[in-house]
């Protein structure tokens, strides 16, 4: 997958917050769900100017860790790692969002507990969550998957 489908995976679920402070307009909104949910490639330069709360954050990790800010390892470190810390410290617009936004906001990981169609039920820690699988249609019961708001974004170990 290019580096640019898996960035905006984890990212478009943000995009309604993007779109609700008035930074993009409902056209841009649809070009980046349709392009999320149909895997439909965006520039790396227009993704970053949409986004570009998280890629000041992504630009330093990469220099921390000498790389690439478009290096799949760099991004994942971001959303996986420092994304939640972000939100836990309030920082920029989470200082704003209510507790359980700021809750939702966070990329966690949980276990598919069932399926139905393209709704997973997704065990995380003692709560289970529904989400939509549109990233991840090969999901099954049992599965681990990462989940951003109500989307699971990618099955992992």
């Amino acid at each position: 997958m290019r580096v640019e489908k898996y960035f905006l995976r984890y990212a478009f679920p943000c995009a309604f917050v993007i779109r609700a402070r008035n930074e993009i307009d409902d056209a841009a909104y649809s070009e980046l769900e349709d392009a999320a949910v149909k895997g439909k490639l965006i520039e790396k330069d227009k993704l970053e100017k949409i986004f570009n709360r998280a890629f000041a954050e992504i630009s330093r990790i990469a220099k921390e860790k000498g790389k690439n800010k478009w290096d799949p390892s760099v991004i994942r470190h971001y959303f996986l790692n420092e994304h939640n810390k972000i939100i836990d410290r309030r920082e920029g617009s989470y200082r704003n969002f209510p507790p359980a936004l700021c809750e939702l906001s966070k990329v966690l990981v949980g276990e598919i507990i069932e399926k139905n169609s393209d709704i997973l039920s997704v065990k995380i820690k003692d709560k289970t969550r529904r989400v939509l699988n549109h990233f991840v249609p090969e999901a099954k019961a049992g599965d681990k998957v990462t989940v951003h708001y109500g989307y699971a974004i990618e099955v992992v170990d």
